[in-house]
C-alpha cells in the first residue's frame, strides 16, 4: 500500500495502535439491539417466535452449512446483528480484508463446518463488526482468529478502500433478508504460505460453526 496511507499496527493483545491519528468508522451498541416495534427479545425461543410471526421459516436452519436460530441469537446478544421488523430485516456491518501478494489476492474458497458439512465461500477474509468497533479493529480481529497470525505482525490501512450497502438473502439464514454495510480495508500480513493452505478457527470465538478455513491465492 502507498506509504501516504496511515496504517494500524497490531499489538499482541489483539487491540490496535493508530499511526497517524486517523479515526475509523464505529458501530454503536444501540445498533446491536434487537427489537420488534421497540420490544426486546428475551431469548432463542422468543426469537424463533418473532421469525415465524414475520413469515421467516427457520425449521431447517442449522443444517447443510446454514446457521441455527441460536447462532442468530448469539449474534444479536453480542451486538453483531440488529433486526428490524417492517419489513423483517437482518442488519449487519461487515469488514472485508484485501490481502495481496505477487499480484494475487487471498481468498477463502470454502469452510468446513462443525457438523462436517462444507460451505463454499469464495470471499476475502471477513468479519462482522462488534458494537463500538471500527472496521480496522474488526479486520485485525478477523485475521488473528481466522489466519491464526500474531497481531503484532499485521498492518491494516487506517482508511477503508470503500464502504457499500447491499441487500441479499443471507446464505447463513435462508429466507431472512439481510442488509450488509460492507467496509473493505487493505492489510499486509507477512510470511503467509504462497500456495493453498488451511487454518483452524481460533477457539473461544463463539458458537460459530466454522472449524477449518481453506485459503487460496487468486
Amino acid at each position: 500500500m502507498p506509504s501516504t496511507i496511515p496504517a494500524y499496527a497490531g499489538r499482541h493483545e489483539g487491540t490496535f495502535t493508530p499511526i497517524g491519528g486517523v479515526e475509523g468508522y464505529t458501530t454503536t451498541r444501540e445498533e446491536g439491539r434487537c427489537g420488534r416495534l421497540g420490544e426486546d427479545l428475551a431469548g432463542v425461543e422468543d426469537l424463533r417466535t418473532w421469525l415465524t410471526a414475520h413469515g421467516i421459516r427457520c425449521e431447517t436452519w442449522g443444517r447443510d452449512g446454514t446457521k441455527s436460530v441460536r447462532s442468530l441469537w448469539n449474534e444479536i446478544a453480542a451486538g453483531e446483528t440488529r433486526l428490524s421488523p417492517d419489513p423483517p430485516m437482518r442488519e449487519v456491518a461487515v469488514v472485508s480484508v484485501l490481502i495481496e501478494a505477487g499480484g494475487r489476492r487471498l481468498t477463502e474458497v470454502r469452510q468446513l463446518m462443525a457438523d462436517g458439512t462444507v460451505r463454499e465461500r469464495n470471499a476475502w477474509p471477513s468479519e462482522k463488526l462488534l458494537p463500538g468497533e471500527t472496521p480496522v479493529a474488526a479486520a485485525l480481529r478477523c485475521l488473528v482468529e481466522e489466519l491464526r497470525v500474531d497481531a503484532r505482525d499485521v498492518t491494516v490501512a487506517a482508511e477503508p478502500l470503500s464502504t457499500t450497502v447491499e441487500q441479499l438473502d443471507s446464505p447463513s439464514y435462508p429466507g431472512l433478508p439481510t442488509r450488509y454495510t460492507l467496509h473493505t480495508v487493505a492489510a499486509t500480513v507477512p510470511d503467509l504460505p504462497s500456495t493453498a493452505f488451511t487454518t483452524e478457527e481460533a477457539p473461544g470465538t463463539g458458537e460459530a460453526a466454522v472449524r477449518t478455513h481453506y485459503w487460496e491465492w487468486h
